[in-house]
C-alpha cells in the first residue's frame, strides 16, 4: 500500500499554525503568571503587616524606621523594621545570628557591617522579594565588608516626604529613632500607609551623565544639595555607591523606607541626597522614593490596619500623600 507523506508545503503550514497558536497563548500565560505574582506579592505584604501587629501586641509600639542612635553618626545604627520583625516572620535562623544591640555599621573607615551581623545581612529572604522582580541581590562586589547583601522590594512609609525627604521629622508612621503606638495614628490605621513595594535597582553604581538604566530602576543623587523638583530634574549623578533596595537590614530611604511625595510608579526618577546639618544626623540619606512595582497599572499597599490594597497609578496625589501621614486630618475618599 502506498502511504502519502506530508509535503514540505503542508509541513510548513502546520508549523506556521503551531507558531500562531503559541503566539496567541504566550500573552495569556504571561498574564496568568503575573496575576499569580501580584497575589504572592500581596500575600508577602500581608504576612509582614501581620508580623508587625504581633510585634506591636508584644511590645506596645511599632519599631522605628531605623534606630538612629549610632555614634558618632546616628545612621550607623540603621537596623530596619524588617530586621526587627525577623522573629515574628519565622526567620529565627537569621535573627539568632543578629545582634541588634550593636550598630549596623562600624564607626571607623571602611564602615563595615559589625562582625556578628555579617552572616545575617548576606541572606536573601524570599518573603522580602516580589516575584515579579528579579529576586536576586543587586550589590556589585564586596560592600561593607561582605561579598553580597540580601535585597528587599518592601519598604515602610516615612510619610508624605514634604519635609525635604527627611526620616527624622517625618509625618508618617515609621520615622527615624521614634517608635509609634497605634494611638499615635490619629488619622486611623485604615487611613494610614504601612508599607509598599519598590523595584530593585539596575544600572551602573555611581554613574554620571545620562541615567544608566530606565528611570523607574534608578535614583538621582544631589550630593547634599536640598531636594527640589528642579534640582532632581537636572541631576547628573545616579545610583551613588549602591543600587536601590540593596539591603533589607537597613532602614534608610534607599533600602527599607519610602515616602509618598511622588505618585506610585512616577514617570520621573526617585531622588536622594544627604543631611548636611551638623550633629549626629549628618550624612543620613534623605530622599523622595515612591512605591514602584512591575505589576501593571499600580502597586500593592499595606495599610496600618493590616489590610492590603492595590493602588492605581492614577490616584490623586493629595490622596496618596494623605495616606502617608499619621495625623494629617485629611479627608480621604475611597481609593
Amino acid at each position: 500500500m502506498h502511504r502519502r507523506a506530508f509535503t514540505l508545503i503542508e509541513l510548513l503550514v502546520v508549523i506556521g499554525i503551531i507558531g500562531v497558536l503559541i503566539a496567541l497563548l504566550l500573552p495569556a500565560v504571561q498574564k496568568v503568571r503575573e496575576a499569580g505574582n501580584r497575589i504572592t506579592c500581596s500575600n508577602n505584604l500581608k504576612q509582614i503587616a501581620l508580623a508587625l501587629h504581633n510585634y506591636e501586641s508584644a511590645r506596645g509600639y511599632f519599631p522605628p524606621a531605623f534606630k538612629g542612635d549610632g555614634s558618632p553618626i546616628a545612621y550607623f545604627a540603621s537596623w530596619s523594621v524588617l530586621a526587627e520583625l525577623n522573629p515574628y516572620l519565622e526567620q529565627t535562623a537569621i535573627y539568632n545570628r543578629m545582634d541588634l544591640t550593636l550598630q549596623t555599621f562600624e564607626s571607623t573607615i571602611p564602615f563595615n557591617i559589625t562582625g556578628p551581623n555579617q552572616y545575617a545581612v548576606q541572606q536573601s529572604v524570599k518573603l522580602f522579594l516580589c516575584p515579579s522582580d528579579k529576586m536576586r541581590p543587586v550589590t556589585m562586589g564586596t560592600a561593607y565588608g561582605v561579598p553580597v547583601l540580601g535585597p528587599t522590594n518592601y519598604a515602610f512609609c516615612n510619610g508624605s516626604g514634604t519635609n525635604g525627604g527627611s526620616p527624622w521629622d517625618a509625618d508618617g508612621p515609621f520615622i527615624a529613632r521614634r517608635t509609634m503606638r497605634l494611638a499615635d495614628l490619629v488619622d486611623g490605621s485604615s487611613n494610614t500607609a504601612m508599607l509598599s513595594e519598590s523595584i530593585l535597582g539596575e544600572g551602573t553604581e555611581s554613574a554620571t551623565g545620562a541615567p544608566p538604566a530606565p528611570l523607574e530602576t534608578v535614583y538621582a543623587y544631589l550630593s547634599g544639595q536640598p531636594l527640589s523638583e528642579s534640582a532632581c530634574a537636572r541631576a547628573a549623578l545616579w545610583n551613588v555607591e549602591r543600587l536601590r533596595g540593596y539591603m533589607w537590614a537597613s532602614g534608610e530611604i534607599r533600602c527599607a523606607s519610602y515616602n509618598h511625595y511622588l505618585p506610585p510608579n512616577a514617570p520621573q526618577a526617585d531622588c536622594v541626597t544627604f543631611d548636611v546639618r551638623p550633629g549626629p544626623t549628618r550624612y543620613t540619606a534623605l530622599g523622595w522614593r515612591t512605591a514602584r512595582s512591575r505589576h501593571s497599572g499600580g502597586v500593592n499597599l499595606a495599610l496600618c490596619d493590616g489590610s492590603v490594597r492595590f493602588v492605581v497609578n492614577a490616584i490623586d496625589l493629595p490622596v496618596w500623600r494623605g495616606l502617608a501621614t499619621r495625623a494629617g486630618a485629611e479627608t480621604l475618599p475611597d481609593f
